[in-house]
This record gives structure tokens, C-alpha cells and sequence, in this order.
């Protein structure tokens, strides 16, 4: 069975493990289990990269993904969102297209955030506090309840 031991003789941002065993430094079973107890916060990655099969970025799922405004967008009438990438320094990050649109572009009255979603509402939504109510008052009273809308003179 290969052992591997930390390479505490190289500095600790450029070490990895080394196959065999040394006295006085510490033995794993595997290189990775080296790279992780020896060198737990080496932030260049060199431990993992020394491997012959080096482990890979854990892959994003579309869940993990934020919406953004897309750095592209330099005009605020044809402006988007998108997720296709790590959200820039200094923008806001949104779990969905939808929340992304109505933060960024909540007064664009042209409708292209909106309206580049893969699945586009016919219209942007209105904002929960535009929703006016009116009694239905042609139910009976035990079982009436507000509609949403305008109803003339009510």
C-alpha cells in the first residue's frame, strides 16, 4: 500500500504530497487525503493539481445559478438579466430571472427583461402594492371576499 506525506520542505502554496513515508511527518492513505489534512486552506490548489487525476470544480446546477443584470446591457430600454457566469463584484444577485427584472428594471417600460425569459409573462407583473381590491358584494356576506381590480363606485 502507497502512503503519501506532506511536502512541508516546499512553500505551503506550491506543496503537495509525495508517495512513501518520512519520519516525523505524517502519513495518509491516499494523496487526497494528504492534500486535505496537510494543506487545508492552500487556496492555489497545487495539492489537487499534483494528482494524476486531478479532482475537477464541482459542477453549478441551474438551482445554484444567480440572475444578474447582464454587464452587457449598457442601455436601460433593451436591458436583460442573465446567469451565465459568477455575478460581478459590486451587482446584486437574484434566485430568478423574474426577481432580477423587477430589481433592476422595475420602471423599464419597454418589457425586454421580461420579455427575454424562457418563459415570458404576457405582460411584467404588477408589484403586489399596485393590486387594488373591492368587496364582492353580489356574494353573500358569510361567504364574500375581495376581488382584485377597480369596480366603479366602489
Amino acid at each position: 500500500d502507497i502512503k503519501y506525506y506532506p511536502d512541508y520542505d516546499t512553500d505551503y502554496e506550491d506543496a503537495t504530497c509525495l508517495p512513501g513515508k518520512m519520519n516525523g511527518r505524517p502519513s495518509f492513505d491516499s494523496m487526497a487525503e494528504c492534500c486535505i489534512g496537510a494543506y487545508p486552506a492552500q487556496t492555489s490548489g497545487a495539492c489537487f493539481a499534483g494528482m494524476d487525476s486531478p479532482p475537477t470544480v464541482a459542477p453549478t446546477t441551474e438551482a445554484d445559478k444567480k440572475w444578474f443584470k447582464d454587464p452587457e446591457s449598457n442601455d436601460f430600454t433593451t436591458g436583460t438579466c442573465i446567469n451565465d457566469g459568477p455575478v460581478p463584484s459590486g451587482y446584486v444577485a437574484y434566485g430568478t430571472n423574474a426577481e432580477c427584472c423587477a430589481g433592476e428594471y422595475k420602471t423599464q417600460t419597454s418589457g425586454a427583461c421580461y420579455a427575454g425569459m424562457a418563459n415570458a409573462p404576457s405582460a411584467a407583473p404588477s408589484a403586489v402594492a399596485d393590486i387594488k381590491y373591492y368587496p364582492d358584494y353580489d356574494t353573500d356576506y358569510e361567504d364574500a371576499t375581495c376581488l382584485p381590480g377597480k369596480m366603479n363606485g366602489r
